[in-house]
């Protein structure tokens, strides 16, 4: 790790490498909760797509079970699926909604795509056939009704010309096949059983060879009434089978789509279902990478205070070595100091060793002051001492002189101005040197007062 000098840029480093690691677990903590949120939203858009397959097929087979041209739940169920899916594969910033960032769920979601087309197709096929032939029920009803009207007419015709009694009973059951044609022709139509199928071609068969054995009748064909209603009961009869093999031609259709509907919606929900899980795998593999996260700056977190304390422990030793050292300095003699008493090691901090220069560079003027004053003073009292002895001499020269009274007085006058010079000059060295003592002084009393305030 990074060991800097100085107590500065030790603290700078810890203080700044404790606030990057608490931002960057606050960033990340809130990142997380942002993309959580949206994971969950978007793992719900997905799980909701699920629900709208089964209700497309729900409501589109309700609407032919009931041949219903309301497919207003099923085009807006097509239309959300699709608008959610678009959104899935591209994002929509708009809804929250970010691009899919795992290769896997974009290729099943591009797959989810391509079923999806023909499948839309299909449903939107069948609402289309079911607007055609939901009408024609309605007129295959009335049409039933026709061939059953044309049917009783016949027996009617058959006993008002007094025909043969079996005659009579194969044109009753006539009217029987009719009804027996709509009821299992529209069961068909409704629910697409095959035996209902088979009932009415039987049905349709029987009724189709009756009345064409009862226009190759020769005893009817001799009735001009009866072959006329039989005539004109079996040219409708043609419209009704071709009528009739339309529909069933449609419901064929119709019927290869409800197939088709029914096996590729499982397929679509099975790679639906299988898109989400992915989403929820995706999103929970990126909750625990950004639980490592903070595992990791936590780590690091716990690494930095760590070396915090070591820091302050080291620093603290420092600093007590650089208390040492001032304690030295205080009981030393201050006259006989040198630099290389206050030295402190290499390894110290910058600023304690800083201090130290400047507290030896001090010291050193304050010695180079006294020195110079002592200098001074010796220097004085010599220069006194040769005045006194000048003066001395002067005063026996002035009595071998002989002079009077006035021009001697003069001559001591100016002899003791001098030697108040020296004297004052003397006085004045000895009171810079007082003061330089009190300085000393003052500093001793300073380092006492330091080191007092540390015991405690």
């Amino acid at each position: 790790m990074i060991k800097p000098s100085g107590i500065n840029n030790k603290l700078r480093l810890v203080g700044g490498s404790l606030t990057l690691v608490v931002v960057a677990t606050i960033m990340i903590s809130l990142y997380m909760n942002i993309k959580t949120k949206k994971d969950a939203l978007i793992i719900n858009i997905a799980g909701k797509q699920r629900m709208l397959t089964q209700m497309i097929s729900k409501e589109i087979f309700y609407d032919i079970l009931k041949y219903s041209t309301d497919f207003r739940i099923v085009d807006d169920a097509m239309m959300t699926f699709e608008g959610n899916l678009f959104d899935l594969i591209n994002g929509n910033s708009a809804r929250g909604i970010y691009p899919p960032q795992d290769k896997k769920i974009t290729e099943k979601l591009n797959q989810v795509k391509k079923l999806w087309i023909p499948f839309k197709a299909s449903v939107q096929e069948l609402e289309a056939n079911l607007e055609k032939i939901s009408p024609k029920l309605d007129v295959f009803t009335i049409k039933i009704n026709k061939i059953l009207d044309l049917s009783d007419n016949v027996v009617k015709t058959m006993v008002k010309n007094n025909m043969a009694g079996k005659y009579i009973d194969l044109s009753g059951r006539q009217r029987m096949l009719s009804q027996r044609m709509g009821l299992f022709l529209k069961r068909y139509l409704r629910t697409s059983n095959g035996e209902d199928y088979i009932i009415y071609r039987n049905a349709k068969n029987l009724y189709s060879k009756t009345i064409e054995s009862f226009l190759n009748d020769k005893k009817i064909k001799n009735n001009k009434e009866v072959y006329k209603a039989c005539e004109v009961t079996y040219e409708y009869w043609k419209v009704f089978e071709k009528y009739s093999s339309d529909l069933i031609t449609e419901q064929t259709n119709i019927n290869k789509l409800m197939k088709y509907v029914y096996k590729n919606n499982v397929i679509v929900l099975k790679n639906m279902d299988e898109a989400v899980w992915l989403f929820t795998d995706y999103s929970e593999q990126k909750n625990m990478l950004f639980i490592y996260m903070q595992f990791a700056l936590l780590s690091l977190g716990l690494i930095i205070i760590l070396y915090s304390f070591l820091l302050t422990k080291e620093i603290s030793n420092h600093v007590r070595d650089f208390i040492e050292k001032a304690k030295m300095l205080a009981s030393a003699d201050i006259t006989n100091i040198r630099a290389e008493n206050f030295k402190l090691r290499e390894t110290n901090e910058d600023e304690l060793k800083e201090a130290s220069g400047h507290i030896n560079s001090f010291v050193q003027k304050v010695n180079s002051a006294l020195s110079h004053s002592q200098d001074a003073i010796d220097k004085a009292e010599k220069a006194v001492e040769e005045l006194e002895s000048l003066s001395e001499d002067a005063s026996e020269a002035f009595v071998s002189l002989n002079l009077d009274e006035n021009e001697k007085k003069g001559f001591d006058k100016k002899i003791s101005t001098t030697e108040d010079i020296a004297i004052e000059s003397t006085e004045n060295l000895l009171h810079v040197t007082k003061m330089l003592e009190k300085l000393k002084s003052n500093l001793s009393n300073i380092s006492n007062i330091s080191q007092t305030q540390e015991k405690k």
